[in-house]
C-alpha cells in the first residue's frame, strides 16, 4: 500500500517536475524574443514581422539545445552503475530507474529531430552510452543508453528500439544490451534486454530479437521474433555502405 501511494506521488511530481524542467530550459530562449520585440518597437511592421519571426525559430532552436544539453548533463553527473539483476517493482532500484527513464524522456521529444548528428551522439554518451568509433545511430528510441554498448562502425538505423528494461510477473528485469563491431540494425528493429550481438551482423528492418538473444558474429537474422536467415560469407554479391557488408540478390 505504501509503495502504491509513492507511485502516484511520484507520478503527481513528475509531472509538476517537467513543466518546471522545460521551463527553466526556456530562459534563454524566452530573454531572446523579449529581447528582438523590444529593440523593434521602431521597425516598420513586416520588418518587424520578420525579425520576430526569426527569433521565433532560432528561440526554439535554443530551447531544444538547452534540454538535451541540461538533461545530458544531469545524467553525466548522476549516471546510474546498473547491473543486470530482476528486483520488485516498488523497490528502491525501480524508483532510480523510473527517475532515470523520466529525465531521459523529457529530451527524447528533441531527440527525433537532430538524429543523426554530433548532438544526439553526445547526448547519448553523456547518459552513458559506450558508442564506438565512426558509428552512426539514427534512432531516438534508445532506452536505458547507461547499459548499451554499440561497437565501431556499427549503423543504427531509424526508429529502432533498443531496450535494456522489461518488465515481468511484478518485477523489473534489467539487463545490458551489447552490439558489435560492423552491424547493421535495419529501420524499426527492436533489439530486447540481455541480447549480444556479435561483430558484423546484419538485424533486418523490422525483426524483434528476444531477449538475453545471443547472435553469432557474421549472420544475418530477420522476422518477428528474429531468427537465422544465412550466414554472411564474401562468395555473396554485395555492396559496401560506410564500411559495412550487406547482401545483395544475385
Amino acid at each position: 500500500m505504501l509503495w502504491r501511494f509513492a507511485q502516484h506521488f511520484l507520478t503527481s511530481f513528475v509531472i509538476i517536475f517537467s513543466g518546471v524542467y522545460w521551463g527553466f530550459a526556456s530562459i534563454p530562449s524566452i530573454m531572446l524574443f523579449l529581447q528582438v520585440v523590444e529593440n523593434t518597437q521602431e521597425y516598420i511592421l513586416w520588418q518587424r514581422s520578420v525579425y520576430i519571426g526569426l527569433s521565433l525559430g532560432l528561440a526554439y532552436i535554443i530551447w531544444m539545445l538547452m534540454v538535451i544539453f541540461l538533461t545530458g548533463m544531469i545524467g553525466l553527473l548522476f549516471r546510474p552503475k546498473f547491473k543486470s539483476s530482476q528486483v520488485p517493482i516498488y523497490s528502491i532500484t525501480s524508483l532510480k530507474w523510473g527517475f532515470l527513464s523520466v529525465l531521459d524522456r523529457l529530451a527524447k521529444p528533441f531527440i527525433g529531430y537532430l538524429v543523426p548528428s554530433w548532438v544526439v551522439h553526445g547526448y547519448y554518451s553523456a547518459m552513458g552510452c559506450k558508442i564506438g568509433w565512426r558509428t552512426i545511430i539514427s534512432s531516438d528510441r534508445l532506452n536505458d543508453v547507461y547499459m548499451v554498448e554499440i561497437g565501431n562502425q556499427s549503423i543504427i538505423g531509424s526508429k529502432v528500439l533498443i531496450t535494456a528494461h522489461i518488465a515481468e510477473k511484478d518485477h523489473l528485469i534489467l539487463a545490458p544490451v551489447k552490439i558489435g563491431a560492423k552491424c547493421l540494425i535495419g529501420v524499426g528493429a527492436q533489439i530486447n534486454p540481455g541480447c549480444e550481438i556479435g561483430d558484423e551482423v546484419v538485424i533486418a528492418s523490422r525483426a524483434v530479437v528476444p531477449k538475453y538473444t545471443k547472435v553469432p558474429p557474421g549472420e544475418i537474422w530477420g522476422g518477428i521474433p528474429a531468427k537465422p536467415v544465412r550466414k554472411s560469407t564474401n562468395n555473396n554479391k554485395s555492396v559496401s555502405y560506410t564500411h559495412l557488408t550487406l547482401p545483395t540478390k544475385a
